[in-house]
C-alpha cells in the first residue's frame, strides 16, 4: 500500500511529515500528547504556560522519552505579564468566585493555593532556558512575541511560531523575525481574538513573508483541505486533541467536547482577564450578571486559578473551567492521538481528491 502524502514546505521547515500542529493547550498538552502527535508525523506542543518550570521540565522529558522526532513547547509571553509573582497581590475573591468556591467544597474537593505561574516574564525566561538545555526544535510564543525571544531561540538553533488573532499582531512578530505565524480565529478554544479564521487568514496572507498555519474551529480532514487551498501551509490544532485518549484532562472534559453542540461556547473574559472561549456550564453560569466584578488581567487569573485547578483535578463537569471552540459540535468520538492524525492526513487527502472531480476549471 502506498503511504498517504501530504506535505507543504511547513514540512521541510519543521522537519515533519505531516503539516498538523496540535496546540499547547493548558492542562491538556503534556508529554504523552505532544509525543504521540509527533510520532505519528505532525509536530506535538507541551503547554507550558501554567506548570512550574520543574513540571515543564518533566514533560519534555517524558516526550523525549517516548519519540526522538521535534516537539514543540508553547510558552507565553504577554506585554501585560508582571515580571515576577510578588508584584501581584489579590485582597479580595469577586462574589462568583466564593460561590464556585463554596460549590466546590461542598461537593468533597479542598479548593487550595495552586502554582499557576500567571505567566511572568521572569518564569518564561526560565521555560525558555529549559528548552534550549534540552534542545527543543520549536517554541511557541503565545500572547506575544518578543524580539529577544526570537534572537535567544535563533542563536541556540530553535524555530519560533508566533500565535495571533489580529492582522496586526502577525505584522509585529514577521518585523520580530518570527519563523511561523499561527493565526487563530475567533471559532477557536481558549485565547482567541474577535476575527474568524477564513477572514484572519485572508488578511495575513496578504502580507506575511513567513509560512501562515491557521487555527480556531478545525477538526476535521475538509477543513484543513479548505485552508491549504487558501494558501496556509498547515493547521494548528487544539479542541480536537482535547478529544484524544493522551489528553492529560478527565474524561468528563473530554466528554463535554463530544456532547457540545454548535452554540453551547462563551467568549469571555472570566478565565483570566484575556477572552477564552469556553463550553457553557456552572464555571461561567456564576458570572451572569456580574460581569462588572471580572479583573484586569492577570489578577482575574490568580483569582480563578484555586477553583479552577481544584475543580478540573476532581473532573468536576459542570464547575470546571472547559475551553473549547466552536469545532467540538462536530467532534464525535475519542480515539489515541497518533490515530487521530493519521485520520486528518488521510480525510485531507480524500477532500483535495475529490475536489478535483467536483469543481471544473480552466485558465
Amino acid at each position: 500500500m502506498t503511504p498517504t502524502t501530504l506535505r507543504t514546505p511547513l514540512c521541510d521547515l519543521l522537519n515533519i511529515e505531516y503539516p498538523i500542529l496540535q496546540a499547547g493547550m493548558g492542562g491538556v498538552a503534556f508529554g504523552p500528547l505532544a509525543a504521540a502527535v509527533s510520532a505519528a508525523g505532525g509536530l506535538g506542543t507541551i503547554a507550558a504556560i501554567s506548570p512550574t518550570p520543574a513540571r515543564v521540565e518533566k514533560e519534555i522529558l517524558l516526550a523525549r522519552s517516548l519519540t526522538d522526532k521535534p516537539i514543540c513547547v508553547d510558552i507565553g509571553f504577554p506585554a501585560r505579564a508582571p515580571k515576577e509573582l510578588s508584584e501581584v497581590s489579590l485582597d479580595d475573591l469577586p462574589s462568583p468566585l466564593k460561590v464556585l468556591k463554596q460549590e466546590i467544597e461542598d461537593l468533597g474537593v479542598e479548593v487550595k493555593p495552586t502554582d499557576d505561574q500567571a505567566m511572568s516574564i521572569d518564569d518564561a525566561k526560565e521555560k525558555l532556558g529549559l528548552c534550549f538545555k534540552h534542545k527543543v526544535e520549536v517554541v511557541a510564543c503565545a500572547l506575544g512575541t518578543p524580539k529577544w525571544v526570537v534572537d535567544a531561540c535563533h542563536a541556540n538553533g530553535v524555530k519560533v511560531i508566533s500565535l495571533v488573532g489580529k492582522a496586526s499582531h502577525a505584522k509585529s512578530a514577521i518585523r520580530n523575525g518570527t519563523d511561523i505565524v499561527v493565526v487563530q480565529g475567533t471559532e477557536g478554544g481558549g485565547h482567541t481574538g474577535d476575527v474568524g479564521t477564513i477572514t484572519l487568514l485572508a488578511e495575513v496572507l496578504e502580507f506575511a513573508t513567513v509560512p501562515v498555519v491557521a487555527a480556531g474551529g478545525i477538526v476535521n480532514g475538509s477543513q484543513i483541505a479548505g485552508v491549504l487551498t487558501q494558501g496556509a501551509q498547515g493547521v494548528w490544532i487544539g479542541t480536537r486533541f482535547i478529544g484524544s485518549q493522551e489528553a492529560s484532562v478527565g474524561q468528563n472534559y473530554k466528554e463535554s467536547i463530544v456532547e457540545a453542540g454548535y452554540d453551547q461556547t462563551i467568549r469571555s473574559l472570566l478565565f483570566d482577564g484575556l477572552y477564552v472561549r469556553q463550553i457553557k456550564n456552572r464555571f461561567t453560569e456564576v458570572w451572569e450578571g456580574k460581569e462588572d466584578e471580572l479583573l484586569p488581567y492577570p489578577m482575574q487569573r490568580i483569582a480563578v486559578a484555586p477553583v479552577r485547578f481544584a475543580a478540573a483535578a476532581a473532573d468536576l463537569k459542570d464547575h470546571q473551567s472547559l475551553p473549547a471552540g466552536q469545532g467540538s459540535s462536530i467532534i464525535r468520538d475519542l480515539p489515541p492521538a497518533g490515530e487521530l492524525v493519521e485520520r486528518l492526513v488521510s480525510e485531507t487527502v480524500e477532500t483535495l481528491g475529490s475536489a478535483k472531480q467536483r469543481i471544473e476549471h480552466s485558465g
